[in-house]
């Protein structure tokens, strides 16, 4: 989903890994997202891939058009979450 106009309100740390299933590193950050609708400033927390963070080239407080996917995962665990994540367009 292309969502234009969204404002990059806060820029989280790197967080990175090793799976456990996998066995594969990754490098990671949440960015919080603004926008406006009929009840004033909304917000999405979203994942960003560290490697497409540095290519999208986008600062806190950028307005960009950004292309996120919405999935739930449910892991080994049984544990069941929203994964949205920002994507290459």
């Amino acid at each position: 989903m292309l969502l234009e106009n969204i404002k990059i309100q806060l820029v989280g740390e790197l967080h990175q890994g090793t799976s456990s299933t996998t066995g594969k590193s990754w490098a990671r950050r949440n960015i919080l997202l603004a926008f406006e609708d009929e009840d004033g400033e909304e917000y999405i927390n979203a994942v960003v891939d560290e490697e497409l963070w540095k290519t999208l080239n986008l600062r806190e407080g950028d307005l960009a058009s950004i292309t996120l996917r919405f999935r739930t995962r449910k892991f080994q665990s049984g544990f069941v979450s929203n994964d949205i994540r920002i994507i290459q367009p």
